[in-house]
């Protein structure tokens, strides 16, 4: 089983308000296509959020019933401790693919390649115009390793430690670079 871990515990400092409600040009949220294209694709979905989003949790379990919320106790810490509590509840997959909830550009004829492209040793990160960009899939065996992440740097010491075992995709869809940053963001698909 190969499933995706949607990271969303973030502040959006720089959106201005919680990007994770903003609204693109089709009307769908921020949070909300990010957990339906994964969920196209991916066996298992697993969202973090941060320790007090209950609220988040309450608007988005009724629409997704099939994606199992966390909260991440130290979120506050960064991106790396997300990762790693996330990294403690997925013991059954074969590989994990980290997303980031503010990117939901992403294809899912690229997700369901980057899916395929995971083995039970290599990293697949995609690129677009030899950018990389996300999500990125993990095999299991390197899920000890997530779950000592620390810090906001995500799971970027895993794959610098493990260069020789990167398979960097390339693909056509920018979709894999774009993120929600400021407001402006919503209208780039």
């Amino acid at each position: 089983m190969i499933g995706a871990i949607i990271l969303a515990a973030g502040c959006s400092r720089r959106f201005g308000d919680d990007k994770r409600r903003a609204t693109l040009a089709n009307g769908n949220l921020v949070i909300q296509q990010t957990l339906e294209k994964a969920g196209e694709v991916f066996d298992d979905v697993r969202l973090i959020l941060r320790r007090e989003d209950d609220e988040m949790r309450a608007l988005l379990e009724p629409r997704f019933p099939d994606v199992t919320c966390f909260h991440a106790p130290d979120s506050a810490l960064g991106m790396g401790h997300s990762l790693a509590n996330a990294a403690t509840r997925i013991d059954d997959w074969d590989g994990a693919f980290v997303f980031l909830a503010d990117m939901p550009f992403v294809n899912t004829a690229t997700l369901a390649r980057l899916k395929s492209a995971l083995t039970r040793t290599n990293i697949v990160v995609p690129t677009c115009n030899t950018r990389p960009g996300h999500p990125v899939g993990f095999p299991a065996g390197l899920f000890d390793e997530l779950k000592r992440l620390e810090g906001d740097r995500g799971a970027r010491a895993i794959i610098d430690a493990h260069k020789d075992r990167v398979l960097y995709l390339a693909v056509e869809d920018r979709g894999v670079l774009l993120d929600v940053d400021l407001p402006t963001d919503l209208s780039t698909e």
